[in-house]
């Protein structure tokens, strides 16, 4: 069965978006999902860890994965994710200049 599918996945999605509220890039509301920050189907074990997600909006979300790591298949680490947020407050910073 595709975890994805599971009561489990579930409970922790919702745990994730209410431990969060907003998008944690741009503070949007709208169109929340929770993002794996090491990836689920490269590590099982921190599949339903709370601690593993993030809520993320849609758009975020897709940036993430296609714009930065260039596809939804491909491995992602904490690593990954702490690159991308020093990469998303560079060109915020940018903007205020």
């Amino acid at each position: 069965m595709d975890w994805r599918k599971t009561a489990e996945y579930r409970r922790w999605r919702v745990a994730v978006i209410r431990r969060d509220g907003v998008c944690q890039i741009c503070n949007r509301r709208k169109n929340r999902q929770a993002h794996h920050i090491n990836s689920a189907s490269y590590f099982p074990d921190e599949r339903f860890n709370v601690d593993n997600g993030i809520t993320l909006c849609r758009s975020c979300h897709s940036q993430f994965h296609n714009n930065y790591k260039k596809s939804t298949r491909q491995k992602c680490t904490k690593d990954d994710w702490d690159n991308f947020c020093v990469l998303v407050e560079y060109v915020k910073n940018l903007g205020g200049e």
